[in-house]
């Protein structure tokens, strides 16, 4: 035969495997794309199964699909606590279980003698809903240890019609499937817009900084340090989640604590506070790699990257004008009252307090403040 032909026979020989012959320490995935879900199916045989629980409970040298469906839960819980499935970066699990396919024409339980052959197959069915096609699907195995250093997963992409065969073992445990699908830019930027004033409006150290700011500050005195703020907080923001400035999490969040304490002691001083706008700009820097902390506990894209960086922003300024506008016309009412600087004091005491049990949670690692 020519080499073509040799070629051609083994190819067939090698999709047919799971359908009529079966290789010790060996288990399949297969992994199916579809543009509003994810379909999962992992396959093993008893003989591995046997390996995770131990299925023969009244010890006959049989399993039988009772037995298998009583020790379903913890099969489950191990393959999910085992096998990552991440969708264009972001892990989050194989999904909801579609329960287990039991070997057809098997009966009601399978011998030991076949607990290795193509008989005692079962499927695990999972299946992860979309909100759009990923751009790229990566699968991991964490089991080899426990199944045996010898244990081969075949695993097959299915994407738009055409299938992709690879091995998994325990020297290459994972494999990244392009799908070479690009997903448009504007429902992205859309997200980064609004989880940055999420972040603004969660972000309740941030409330109490611009708190700080605005109870005493003048109008034209706040629009010079609100964008002194903004500024300083862009730089830092797009420089720390491209990562190529880094600082500890735990220094940040404590650096900002003390930040609202500085600026509220400062606001009960007998003379009116000078140098706001650079004094907050320093400050800004301070609170960009705070704002940054949540963009980099997310996968970022690598398309469009600067736009989604730059549309987070907007929505931290979005939201943190909404706060100045909010908070802007009770300043200037307590300007105009008779009692207004004694309770300018009391908010900027209260405000300093605040800071200082954040600082004081965040220096010492107590996690006790709940937020």
């Amino acid at each position: 035969m020519t080499a073509a032909v040799w070629m051609g026979l083994f190819a067939l020989l090698a999709t047919a495997v799971p359908a009529c012959a079966h290789n010790p320490d060996t288990s399949y995935a297969s992994v199916q794309i579809e543009p509003r879900r994810l379909v999962t199916k992992l396959t093993y045989d008893l003989f591995t199964l046997n390996k995770i629980v131990s299925l023969d409970e009244n010890h006959d040298h049989r399993i039988s699909r009772a037995e298998l469906e009583k020790h379903l839960p913890e099969i489950l819980l191990f393959l999910e606590r085992n096998i990552t499935l991440e969708v264009s970066g972001e892990a989050e699990g194989l999904g909801k279980s579609m329960g287990m396919t039991w070997p057809e024409g098997a009966g009601e339980d399978i011998p030991e003698s076949d607990y290795h052959s193509v008989g005692s197959l079962v499927v695990f069915r999972f299946e992860r809903p979309l909100q759009d096609k990923p751009e790229d699907v990566t699968l991991e195995f964490a089991f080899f240890e426990r199944l045996g250093e010898r244990h081969t997963v075949l695993g097959t992409w299915i994407n738009s019609g055409v299938s992709e065969e690879v091995i998994f073992t325990r020297f290459e445990p994972d494999y990244l499937f392009d799908t070479g699908y690009i997903a448009p830019l504007w429902p992205r930027l859309q997200q980064f817009f609004f989880l940055g004033m999420q972040h603004i409006f969660h972000g309740f150290d941030h409330l109490c900084f611009l708190a700080a700011l605005i109870v005493v500050a003048r109008p034209w005195e706040l629009f010079k340090i609100v964008t002194s703020f903004t500024v300083a907080h862009s730089i830092t923001l797009i420089l720390a989640a491209m990562e190529i400035v880094q600082l500890p999490g735990r220094w940040v969040e404590s650096a900002i604590a003390a930040t609202i304490v500085y600026v509220a002691l400062e606001n009960l001083r007998p003379t009116p506070p000078r140098h706001r706008a650079v004094l907050t700009f320093g400050f800004g820097l301070v609170h960009g790699f705070g704002f940054a902390a949540l963009l980099q506990s997310m996968v970022l894209p690598t398309t469009g990257l600067v736009r989604c960086l730059l549309s987070f922003n907007v929505g931290v300024e979005v939201g943190q004008l909404a706060v100045v506008c909010a908070l802007l016309p009770l300043a200037l009412l307590l300007k105009r009252w008779q009692q207004g600087e004694k309770a300018v004091r009391i908010v900027s005491g209260l405000l300093a307090g605040m800071g200082g049990l954040w600082l004081i949670d965040r220096v010492f690692g107590l996690a006790w403040m709940p937020f």
